[in-house]
């Protein structure tokens, strides 16, 4: 995987599949009813010693842990 940061301190990156630069990677987050989404992450966030993804849900731009619960 490769990484591209977007800032100087280090706290916003993005992770492609390969080394062209071409595919995000993307997540499978699990909604409360036990439904599977998997969404293309728009980029990482440091959050203490925690990252948050950024990605788009239901037509908005979401911060969530990698391993939280999405609403239905």
């Amino acid at each position: 995987m490769s990484t591209l940061y977007l800032n100087n301190s280090g706290s916003r990156w993005i992770t492609y599949t390969d080394n062209t630069y071409k595919q995000r990677v993307r997540h499978t987050w699990e909604t409360k009813s036990g439904k599977q989404i998997t969404r293309r992450v728009q980029y990482w966030k440091s959050f203490g010693n925690f990252a948050v993804a950024a990605i788009y849900y239901k037509g908005k731009l979401i911060k969530v842990f990698a391993d939280s619960l999405l609403e239905d």
